[in-house]
């Protein structure tokens, strides 16, 4: 489609002064670019590789490694090199020439090489392959493998039922199956198996398909039996037709593109092999070998050899480039279906309707290895890239086999004749497809199906039909999807309380148990220390008891010997108080006698008061021994109060004790009674509740499954309605761009009919400037016979009458030309201004269907990638 678009683009630049100001030409482009970074190296004086940029002239020349670009080709060793991808580098050194240059000279190669304004644009010499996928046969290319972008979804031809099979081929490297249709080749997803394009072969039927080893490029054969035929070469990726070649008068039943791009070969009913150029599609060489239709035809991966087959059981391997035959294969004895080299190029597989697959090494061609594959003829056979191989054949049964030829597994009993069969391009999943087209698709590891497809696929129309009906049922089905969800988390949650409820029931009559248990212990242990107890204490009061009676005996003790004290006391007192009377007498006698100087009495008394005073200090000295004496008593008497009352207190609390434990030991046997009833009452009801639990735990069981169930099915519900959006908006994006590709379709004819227009307009324009031409030489010529006429006519003498005669008659003749040249001019002016109006009414209209093209090409792509 890009090329298409390239295409009506470059048309529009022919027919339009202000597409073609924008022209991008070597002397006001390129060469300023040139001159910048690269003719230092590349001028006439220092043509580094034999290569001068200075002139447009050189550049064309090229140099040592040959032409530095290809009209149309952005793949060509100009870019290459410019990018850093190739080698040399270019520039050598410093920075790399930027994006803006870059696009400078994919302009000037995409527009045909133009060196000024002025000059044509080059056409191209060989198809535009993406030669920069080229790689080793058994590597894999750079990059993500080659997938169908933005191609035709939508059948061209739709059919009441699929039908048979012609050819199918499953790319080397990309998850993708090609499938012969009717006059039309349909990309299946080797994963999804959903149509991922479709490739319209208006031709005819396709009959044979095989890719490229970079997986980039598929080539299809076929045409109308008996009348015409041809291959064309499929970009993959923009579903682009890159190249027509092999135009045969009958049907082209085998084709392959040499891995290099440079050479198709071609078998059909006319018994040759045929070569073409792929530059332009020229004949190269035609083989006459084989004496049937050639049924079969492979290029080596290496692109060194070429093998051919036919109806009659012939075999041959040519050397690719020359032609020449390299090995005669004979040993089969029927047709042959098949013939396929191994990726690694050195082993040729031949399968044959003689029921045999020959296995033949192209050193010496050798047959290695002969498979009695299939009763009554082998159908279809296709190698892996790991060297695994499966067949099919009219045994109705399909085989996948190991590397080393031994059987891995079969798949018996196919409901018809499985035609064509293939090995996805990571050998995981094996494809054969039968004569009633349909395919089924099988897990080589597990040999279990992995679905099953038809080659008549639906148009979109009827797609989004069943599509919409389906989304429009959906909401239903959710409803109904999300009410049995509520009623199933309803009764889980209903069965999960009930649960709760049981496990809590029994949780309490547990802990009532351990609380019964404990109890019990506690009584238990409470009797045991009260019986161990009970007799210590009993004589621990005992002896508080003797000393509480003690402590009595010593107060009343105490208190009688304080009572005998205070007698004493009492008699010492008065004692004392007369002695002290008694000395304060003779004192006071004796200090009257002083007064009165009495001396002769003084002495007298003198020795009365110191005879009395020791008597009365002794007096007094035996009432304070005795007060003494009742105070030590006394403190004595409150340490044995004291003493007592602590033994009182003693006595009280341990026959409190006592009175307690002897409680105790009388009441605790019934508790502990009551308390082991307690605990066989919970141990019963743990085990009733524990009876009663078990069945609302299998109650939640189903009914947890089937609210995850209700849950899950609601999710895919969900899901699948996700899934049909998505498919409908994806079915949407692709019906869009079909509309697209025909209006792209559409404008590119009306462009060249636009273009057409305008030559047959300047046809006429150049046809009515010659007639003109010729008419004002008519005219002029008529002028001078008139002169000439009249010199005859006053001429003296009088001028011959037969002269006059011719002049009259070629004046009659030149008016007669004349005229037919005016009536001439008249039609050819109607028919210029007819041209022109059609011209201005073409090319609005390629305008407006362009622009209507690229209207549908953005709504498409804004749809199909959410932008």
């Amino acid at each position: 489609m890009a090329n298409s678009v390239s295409i009506t683009a470059a048309l529009f630049a022919l027919m339009s002064p202000l597409v073609a100001e924008d022209k991008v030409t070597y002397d006001d482009h390129v060469l300023p670019v040139f001159q910048q970074s690269c003719l230092n190296c590349h001028n006439p004086d220092k043509a580094k590789g034999g290569l001068d940029l200075s002139t447009f002239s050189g550049a064309m020349k090229g140099g040592s490694g040959g032409k530095i670009a290809e009209p149309g080709d952005t793949g060509s060793k100009l870019i290459a090199v410019v990018l850093q991808t190739a080698e040399p580098k270019m520039p050598p050194e410093g920075d790399k020439l930027g994006s803006e240059q870059i696009n400078l000279l994919k302009a000037w190669i995409e527009g045909g090489l133009l060196e000024n304004k002025s000059s044509s644009a080059r056409k191209p010499s060989k198809p535009k392959f993406d030669t920069a996928l080229a790689s080793a046969p058994d590597a894999k290319p750079d990059g993500p493998p080659p997938m169908p972008e933005h191609v035709l979804l939508d059948p061209p031809v739709l059919a009441p039922r699929a039908s048979s099979v012609n050819a199918m081929a499953a790319s080397p490297w990309a998850p993708l199956l090609a499938v012969t249709g009717q006059k039309q080749v349909l990309l299946f997803d080797t994963r999804t198996l959903e149509l991922s394009g479709v490739l319209p072969f208006p031709e005819g039927d396709p009959v044979s398909l095989a890719f490229t080893p970079n997986a980039r490029y598929l080539i299809v054969g076929g045409g109308v039996p008996g009348k015409s035929g041809l291959t064309v070469t499929f970009d993959v990726v923009s579903g682009e037709r890159m190249l027509v070649a092999g135009k045969e008068f009958d049907s082209v039943l085998a084709a392959d593109l040499k891995p290099d791009l440079s050479m198709v070969a071609t078998g059909s009913p006319s018994r040759l092999i045929k070569t073409w150029k792929s530059e332009d599609g020229s004949q190269i060489k035609s083989i006459k070998k084989h004496t049937d239709w050639v049924t079969a035809l492979d290029f080596s991966p290496d692109g060194v050899l070429l093998a051919t087959g036919d109806r009659n059981g012939g075999v041959w391997v040519w050397e690719a480039d020359s032609g020449n035959e390299f090995h005669t294969l004979r040993a089969h004895q029927a047709g042959i279906t098949t013939v396929a080299f191994r990726a690694d190029s050195n082993l040729l597989a031949s399968a044959s309707e003689d029921g045999t697959v020959r296995f033949w090494e192209m050193n010496g061609g050798s047959e290695v290895r002969k498979i009695d594959a299939h009763g009554g003829g082998v159908l279809a056979f296709a190698w892996a890239r790991d060297g695994s191989f499966v067949t099919s054949g009219r045994d109705k049964v399909v085989k996948v086999w190991k590397p080393d030829f031994n059987l891995l597994r079969e798949f018996k009993d196919q409901p018809d004749l499985p035609v064509a069969v293939a090995f996805d391009s990571e050998g995981k999943r094996v494809f054969a497809a039968d004569y009633r087209g349909q395919i089924t698709a099988w897990d080589v590891e597990s040999g279990n199906s992995a679905g099953q497809f038809d080659s008549n696929p639906p148009s979109i129309e009827k797609r989004l039909a069943a599509l919409r009906e389906e989304i429009r049922k959906h909401p239903e089905a959710v409803t109904a999807a999300e009410s049995t969800v509520t009623n199933a988390t309803q009764q889980l949650e209903q069965a999960r309380k009930n649960l709760g409820d049981a496990e809590a029931a029994l949780n309490q009559s547990r802990e009532l148990h351990a609380a019964a248990l404990k109890g019990k212990q506690e009584i238990e242990q409470r009797l045991k220390q009260t019986n161990e107890q009970l007799p210590g204490k009993r004589d621990q009061a005992a002896q508080a008891r003797g000393r509480l009676d003690e402590a009595n005996r010593e107060v009343e003790a105490k208190k009688a010997a304080i009572s005998a004290v205070d007698q004493r006391i009492a008699s010492t007192d008065q004692a004392s108080q007369t002695a002290a009377a008694e000395l304060k007498r003779r004192e006071d006698e004796l200090a009257k006698a002083r007064a009165e100087n009495r001396n002769d009495a003084i002495p007298r008394l003198e020795a009365a008061v110191n005879e009395q005073r020791p008597v009365a200090e002794a007096a007094a000295r035996s009432v304070e021994e005795a007060r003494s004496e009742r105070a030590r008593e006394q403190g004595v008497l409150a340490e044995i109060e004291n003493r007592r009352k602590a033994a009182g207190e003693e006595t009280a609390k341990l026959d409190a004790e006592v009175a307690a434990l002897a409680k105790d030991a009388e009441t605790l046997p019934a508790s502990l009674v009551g308390a082991e009833q307690a605990a066989t009452a919970a141990e019963g009801k743990i085990k009733e509740r524990e009876a009663a639990i078990q069945p609302a735990r299998d109650a939640v069981g189903p009914v947890e499954k089937a609210a995850n169930d209700a849950t899950a099915a609601l999710e895919q519900t969900k899901q699948r309605l996700g899934q049909l959006q998505e498919r409908e908006r994806h079915w949407t994006a692709a019906a869009i761009n079909a509309e697209a590709i025909k209006a792209n379709a559409e404008a590119t004819l009306r462009s060249l009919e636009a273009e057409d227009l305008v030559a047959g307009f300047e046809e006429l324009a150049k046809s009515l400037g010659e007639q003109n031409t010729g008419l004002e030489a008519r005219r002029r010529e008529l002028v001078d016979l008139e002169n000439k006429l009249g010199a005859l006519t006053g001429a003296e003498p009088a001028a011959d009458p037969k002269s006059l005669e011719e002049s009259k008659a070629a004046i009659e003749a030149c008016r007669a030309q004349i005229a037919g040249l005016e009536a001439k001019v008249a039609a050819t002016s109607a028919d210029l201004a007819k041209a022109k109006t059609e011209v201005d009414q073409a090319l609005p209209a390629a305008h407006e269907l362009r622009a209507k093209a690229d209207d549908l090409k953005a709504r498409y792509l804004a749809l199909a990638t959410g932008k």
